[in-house]
């Protein structure tokens, strides 16, 4: 499970902006079910452009009660119908258990070093790989060092 507790970003005049909501991330079909707000979290501010100092984001997940509990910490920093990003900090050793996501994802490694598990393979990834995955493809994770990732996922449109 990953949790996260928020979203800190800045926008163009350097503002810091705050939008409080809990995240159990379980795999897609539990953060559809999240208390998180429909559509775009920024969307309430009535801006297109922000940006997010990952380096601090990832200091403050580092320092909250899921990171020494767990070795974990999440926060989705953008949240639309068609995408999602979080930033992931792991510490070495940890691991997310094996899930599926419902479209396709992709994890960008900014700092450390993980394993990156699917039923036909395994690769690790260091600082600046990428990889992605189609959806529906079961995966795990485990965190080699110290590590930060982004993924993104591309939830496909339900079929009504």
């Amino acid at each position: 499970m990953w949790y996260g507790w928020g979203s800190f970003v800045h926008d163009e005049s350097g503002k810091t902006h705050h939008s409080l909501y809990t995240l159990i991330y379980r795999d897609m079909k539990e953060a559809d079910k999240s208390q998180q707000p429909s559509g775009s979290i920024h969307e309430e501010s009535g801006k297109a452009l922000f940006t997010t100092d990952l380096p601090a984001l990832a200091l403050e997940l580092k320092g909250e009660e899921s990171w020494q509990k767990s070795g974990r910490g999440s926060r989705t920093i953008f949240k639309s119908e068609s995408m999602r990003i979080l930033l992931n900090v792991m510490q070495a050793g940890s691991e997310i258990k094996p899930h599926q996501a419902p479209g396709p994802i992709s994890v960008h490694v900014i700092e450390g070093r993980i394993r990156f598990n699917t039923e036909a393979e395994a690769v690790v990834l260091t600082k600046g790989q990428l990889l992605t995955l189609q959806e529906h493809v079961r995966h795990s994770v485990e965190a080699l060092e110290e590590t930060t990732f982004l993924l993104t996922v591309s939830p496909l449109a339900s079929k009504a």
